[in-house]
């Protein structure tokens, strides 16, 4: 896992076991430091780092995948999917360590809260799924939008960004619905297929997007082989 200016200069590496696999980092708040899932100790773990240090807190130690880590807008809680439960659910975990409380009921992959904190917005699949939302608290749960790709939304204060299934021709696009209107309009036509990534940043000025551009592989020959 790695750190760099916005403009790819600046390259810092700021976490790596031998042999493991880390990834889905998500900025604290107040850009302190990254939470992150990682297979450092065995199965998928939510842990948390400041950039330049060398020890993350591990802040789950069940013998289940904890995953896809996203901060409340407080920076006090961290929200993650976990099959602790022999089915995957949204719970979350206060960012300072201690023990993980469970948020949906009815299953939650990838999860961000609302601005103000009181909701969260999760979908329940990693493919083409439906966006739902729910009262942290607890209660009812509702379907937002019919269809985010790869778990690629963006909640703001003012609406949501994300990449729903291509059209009949195949394309796609960065879209947008607008809270106060319940409008949805695309904002920003794809040319490559969707990957795993979306975000926007603080200011609202940019949309950074994963897409695959080109696909191949090499023909080798071997010499000598027996």
């Amino acid at each position: 896992m790695w750190v760099s200016a916005a403009d790819g200069s600046n390259l810092m590496e700021v976490f790596s076991r031998a042999g493991r696999h880390s990834g889905s980092p998500r900025w604290a708040p107040d850009g302190g430091r990254i939470a992150f899932d990682s297979t450092a100790a065995g199965n998928f773990d939510v842990y948390a780092i400041q950039p330049g240090t060398a020890q993350p807190l591990r802040l789950t130690t069940e013998s289940s995948d904890d995953v896809m880590p996203s901060w409340s807008p407080d920076g006090k809680w961290i929200y993650f999917a976990s099959d602790r439960t022999g089915r995957q659910e949204v719970w979350k975990v206060p960012a300072a360590g201690g023990a993980a409380v469970q948020v949906t009921r009815n299953g939650g992959a990838r999860a961000y809260p609302s601005a103000d904190g009181t909701q969260i917005y999760y979908t329940k699949d990693d493919g083409d799924a439906a966006l739902w939302r729910m009262p942290v608290a607890g209660g009812e749960e509702r379907e937002v939008l019919p269809s985010v790709i790869y778990r690629n939304f963006a909640v703001l204060a003012e609406g949501i960004y994300f990449i729903p299934r291509p059209g009949s021709d195949g394309r796609s696009g960065v879209h947008y619905l607008d809270f106060s209107t319940g409008a949805v309009h695309q904002v920003l036509p794809l040319e490559g297929r969707p990957s795993l990534g979306l975000t926007v940043s603080p200011d609202r000025r940019r949309i950074l997007f994963a897409q695959t551009d080109q696909v191949g592989r090499d023909l080798m020959l071997v010499n000598g082989l027996r």
